[in-house]
């Protein structure tokens, strides 16, 4: 292993003492700063779509081809202070658009040549005519390199300018062993694979280019970077550019890995990942700029077949990705997933991040929902919580999020295993903002009631220059299985899970036990990173799990200020192997709130479980109690209780959707002219039915009149001023379209007068967004009208009502 590299290294070795002694790196110096270039090798793919200089000196172009059989050129060059960059383009354009946007680059043209400064280490992508699928250009400017290693270090595997093909070497790639150093100089390429295998300490770095443009079936995987069973890495500023259809990277089951100015360039289609991350923890990736033709960055878990548990796999946690840059071809540009055969994702944070374009696929655009910006596709049950996208600018994209439990993915190649338990909660999305075409659809989509999607939070996301500011916002696409959305300051909404924290107190919530006459504080202990309570299993732990024993595991809201407050959430077993179940209560101060008097018990074997929603008003420092109890004994006794404390009551028709009559206020109901009437619930179709064959209700949002006309009634449980938002469409083509209406009690409320109309194509659909004033009692009722015949008339509204 080690021969091998050696020899590359000598090679290596011998090219750059003959450039040292008789060739110039390109380096100019000008009153504003220098620049360095470098020139390209023979043998390397190049780009003449373009001709890029700076400060007047020449940058070589490299070529690779996209899934368009269009060339996707790039270079890159060193600089300092501020330069002025120069690109002519050599095939016709009429418009041009330098990315991303906020670099915020000042540019001319003058015919065909395009002229913009640089003042700092940046990359530059110069699209034409707004045609991302076409020919493109992305420019690298870099700092100038210090520290350059000496290529007569032993602990150094050095290749200098020129191009260095490795297939004709044995296995074909370079060992990188504990604190060894692979430096990969500028004008050089590279050609092979880089394995960093159950070592520390490693280092890779340079200007130059890895590239690999074959496939291999052997065990080190089909990529040209490959780090497993290591830790303390470091990747640094080297290009990889992937010429075939496979991962560019991987980093397994490892650890402490630091990736900086890295960047890929691989947008052969398709599946040429960027650098994956598989069960492994303390990964940063800072200033990196990839393009991809799959997805830029996927977190996954693999720990065998669909039958091995998620529990037995190494967890990903503790990653952080920021200060980059990513464009992605197909798939997704960020997503945990598809495979997650992890026992947890924890703390994984994207910040200050520019997405330049994601497209979901070239030949199957538009049919696969997985695929998104933001993506969570589990086939595995696990846990995902704490995870943050904050400061982030979307300039292209289809789908903007999808967060899903799927049976299986691409066509059902890869199968999935949903018996095992999960959830996706704690989801924040903070300052993004969202331009450009394309539908930007948000996809939840919980698995039952034991794999719900819950705690999502949304500050400050804007789409096309508009707020996303409640569930009834066009853009979102929800099943029932979604619960405890936010979109207000955290002042007005405190969720049980977003606020957890190991600090009593914080964030309003607390963490105790009740000995039958007296509460107390648990206890944090930092080795298991539970709460704990005074006896082996009262405890907390992550942010949904509660265990009660002799005593009863307690958490505690305080109020911070006075005012009515909703109390809504879903308690359930997540161990449902044994016991006798538990018994849970909600208690304000000393007054019991749910149920009104005594214990809701939840059985052994119900991971559906209970809901709650109740409305009180609290004084500041009030306490709100939520309450578990062992029953008989503690065995087998894990709980989660998903719980949100809100000073804005808000309700939604999907996301509240239940099988039963009145439950968080909404009914189901048909009208026919003269009353309405209760419909019934059918469990084997899932539906709500009404009187005639089609009258029905399903799947949280999903709609279809008949003779009569559907109705989606709410109920207001107090005074006030509601808003009504939401948006109504045709669920596919067809038929004479459908009438919709809003009344309260027998006042119209939208539209003004009349019906509005649903045209039969029309799969946009019709926006509204109403405030009034309501009365404890008073009925709110949405109203499906089939117009002529009830032919193709399933229709999806998923209203939504938030008190001010």
């Amino acid at each position: 292993m080690v021969k091998q590299a050696v020899v590359a290294s000598l090679k290596a070795i011998i090219c750059v003492v003959i450039l040292w002694t008789g060739l110039d790196f390109g380096t100019t110096v000008q009153a504003a700063g220098t620049v360095t270039t470098y020139a390209a090798p023979s043998g390397a793919s190049r780009s003449y779509d373009f001709a890029v200089s700076v400060d007047a000196s020449n940058v070589d172009l490299y070529g690779d081809k996209n899934g368009w059989n269009n060339t996707v050129s790039f270079g890159y060059f060193d600089f300092t202070g501020t330069v002025s960059v120069s690109v002519t383009v050599n095939i016709p354009f009429a418009s041009y658009k330098l990315a991303p946007e906020s670099l915020g680059l000042a540019s001319t043209r003058t015919g065909n040549t395009i002229t913009f400064a640089l003042s700092g280490p940046t990359n530059v992508t110069l699209v034409l005519d707004g045609n991302y699928q076409g020919r493109v250009l992305h420019l690298f400017g870099n700092a100038p390199e210090m520290d350059i290693p000496s290529p007569t270090d032993p602990n150094v595997i050095y290749f200098g300018p020129g191009y260095h093909d490795l297939r004709n070497t044995p296995n074909e790639q370079i060992n990188v062993g504990s604190g060894k150093t692979l430096y990969i100089a500028g004008g050089a390429v590279v050609n092979g694979r880089v394995v960093v295998h159950s070592a520390s300490g490693a280092v890779i770095r340079g200007r130059g280019i890895l590239t690999m443009n074959w496939r291999t079936a052997d065990g080190y995987w089909d990529s040209p970077m490959f780090i497993e069973n290591s830790s303390n890495i470091v990747l640094r500023d080297i290009i990889v550019n992937r010429r075939a259809s496979s991962w560019s990277g991987k980093i397994a089951l490892s650890n402490n890995v630091t990736v900086s100015g890295y960047k890929v360039v691989s947008p052969t289609y398709a599946s040429t990942d960027g650098l994956n991350i598989i069960n492994s923890h303390d990964i940063t990736y800072n200033n990196v700029f990839f393009r991809t033709a799959d997805d830029c960055i996927a977190i996954k878990g693999g720990v065998g077949g669909p039958e091995a548990n998620p529990a037995f796999g190494a967890p990903n946690y503790n990653i952080t990705i920021q200060n980059s840059q990513f464009w992605s071809d197909a798939n997704n540009v960020f997503t945990l997933g598809a495979e997650t055969q992890a026992a947890y994702y924890d703390n994984i944070q994207y910040k200050n991040i520019d997405v330049l374009y994601s497209f979901d696929d070239k030949t199957y655009p538009g049919q696969l929902n997985e695929r998104a910006v933001f993506g969570i596709t589990s086939l595995h049950g696990t846990q995902f919580r704490n995870i943050l996208y904050e400061n982030i600018r979307v300039e292209q994209c289809e789908r903007l999020i999808n967060q899903s439990f799927e049976d299986s993915f691409w066509f059902g190649s890869i199968q999935g295993n949903q018996t095992w338990p999960g959830y996706i909660s704690g989801v924040t999305f903070r300052n993004v903002t969202v331009k450009g075409t394309g539908n930007k659809e948000i996809r939840l989509h919980g698995y039952g009631y034991q794999k719900q999607i819950s705690n999502i939070r949304f500050e400050n996301v804007t789409i096309g220059g508009q707020p996303v500011t409640s569930l009834g916002d066009r853009h979102f696409d929800l099943n029932p299985y979604v619960k405890n959305v936010f979109f207000h300051a955290a002042t007005d909404e405190y969720s049980a899970v977003l606020g957890y924290t190991p600090i009593q107190g914080e964030n309003q919530w607390s963490y105790k036990e009740w000995n039958g006459s007296a509460y107390s504080d648990m206890t944090w202990d930092v080795g298991s990173k539970k709460w704990r309570g005074a006896y082996a299993y009262g405890g907390m732990w992550s942010p949904f799990f509660i265990h009660p024993d002799t005593n009863d595991a307690v958490k505690a809201w305080k109020a911070p200020k006075a005012g009515t407050v909703q109390i809504k959430g879903r308690v359930f077993k997540w161990d449902i192997t044994g016991g006798d179940g538990v018994r849970v209560k909600i208690m304000k101060n000393n007054t019991q709130l749910w149920p009104s008097s005594g214990w809701h018990t939840v059985a052994y074997n119900d991971n559906s479980g209970l809901i709650h929603g109740p409305i009180v008003n609290v004084a500041a420092g009030d306490h709100v109690y939520f309450i578990v109890n062992q029953n008989g004994n503690s065995g087998y006794d894990t709980t989660v209780w998903d719980a949100a404390v809100s000073y804005r009551p808000t309700y939604n028709a999907t996301t509240d959707f239940q099988t039963y009559q009145g439950a968080w206020n909404w009914k189901y109901q048909q009208w026919n002219g003269a009353g309405y009437s209760d419909m019934a619930w059918h469990s084997v179709d899932k539906q709500w039915r009404g009187s005639y064959t089609y009258n029905t209700i399903w799947n949280g949002s999903a709609m279809h009149p008949d003779t009569n006309d559907t109705a989606r009634v709410w109920m207001a449980p107090m005074s006030g001023t509601i808003r009504i938002s939401g948006n109504v469409k045709k669920a596919g083509a067809g038929g004479d379209g459908v009438l919709v209406k809003i009344m309260k009690n027998g006042t119209q409320v939208w539209p003004a007068s009349g019906y509005q109309y649903i045209a039969h194509d029309d799969l946009s659909g019709v926006y509204h967004d109403v405030s009034i004033t309501v009365a404890a009692g008073d009925n709110i009722y949405f109203l499906l009208n089939k117009n002529g015949n009830n032919g193709y008339d399933t229709t999806i509204w998923s209203p939504d009502i938030t008190y001010s």
